[in-house]
C-alpha cells in the first residue's frame, strides 16, 4: 500500500481515508443534529455512489486509534479486492 501520508489520529479518519480513496470512492461527512456539539461525527463512504461503509459517533467515546484502525482495514479491503480483478 503506497501511503502519501501516515494517519496520526481518530480525527484524521476522514481526511486520511480522502487522500488515499481510489478515484471510484467518495467520503463525506455529514453534518450532526446537535449543532453544537464538536464531537460528533458521521461520515459515510460511497463506491461508484454506492453506500460502502457508515461510520458515526462520538470521538470522546471512542477507543483511541479505533478510527485509525478501521481507515487501514478498509483500504486493506480495497486494495484486496482490487488485486483479485
Amino acid at each position: 500500500m503506497n501511503l502519501k501520508f501516515a494517519i496520526s489520529s481518530d480525527l484524521d479518519f476522514y481526511c486520511f481515508l480522502k487522500a488515499h480513496l481510489p478515484d471510484e470512492y467518495t467520503i463525506v461527512s455529514e453534518p450532526q443534529k446537535s449543532y453544537y456539539s464538536e464531537w460528533d461525527f458521521c461520515y459515510k463512504i460511497f463506491k461508484n455512489e454506492v453506500l460502502f461503509a457508515e461510520y458515526n459517533g462520538n470521538f470522546k467515546s471512542l477507543s483511541q486509534g479505533s478510527l485509525m484502525n478501521e481507515a487501514m482495514e478498509i483500504l486493506k479491503r480495497i486494495e484486496s479486492k482490487n488485486d483479485h480483478r
